[in-house]
């Protein structure tokens, strides 16, 4: 399965596009292991990844609608957090079971959904009320 940046992510704020595609860019390094069968390795480089980057990316996302007065920050605030609970489950059975390609699919699976989601929708919106307030 193939996933990469492309045009349709970007939210037409440099910053926030830099990071969004930093964060494709390993987790796509990260399908293509298990592409090749070498997710069990890679898991846990993926996974102390997303447990340092994602955090500072939602602060720094967060500050940015907190400083703009966006109305929809509580449900981006939700929404990482929900995202940052699922990283924690999945590194809980990371550490019971073991690396396994069944979990390295269903990882994939979650972070595609999640990832388009969120960007194209939550993120958009975030975009959408900035270029209003700015008329």
């Amino acid at each position: 399965m193939k996933f990469e940046w492309n045009k349709e992510l970007e939210t037409g704020i440099p910053a926030l596009d830099l990071q969004h595609h930093g964060i494709f860019d390993r987790i796509a390094n990260f399908f293509q292991k298990c592409d090749e069968s070498e997710a069990e390795k890679e898991i846990i480089v993926l996974f102390d990844f997303l447990d340092s980057y994602t955090k500072k990316h939602f602060i720094y996302e967060e500050n940015l609608q907190s400083y703009n007065n966006y109305p929809g920050l509580a449900q981006q605030q939700e929404q990482h957090a929900l995202f940052l609970a699922e990283l924690a489950e999945f590194r809980r059975t990371l550490e019971t079971a073991g690396p396994t390609r069944e979990l390295s699919l269903s990882i994939k699976g979650k972070l595609i959904r999640w990832l388009n989601h969120h960007i194209k929708n939550m993120d958009k919106q975030f975009v959408d009320f900035l270029k209003a307030k700015q008329g």
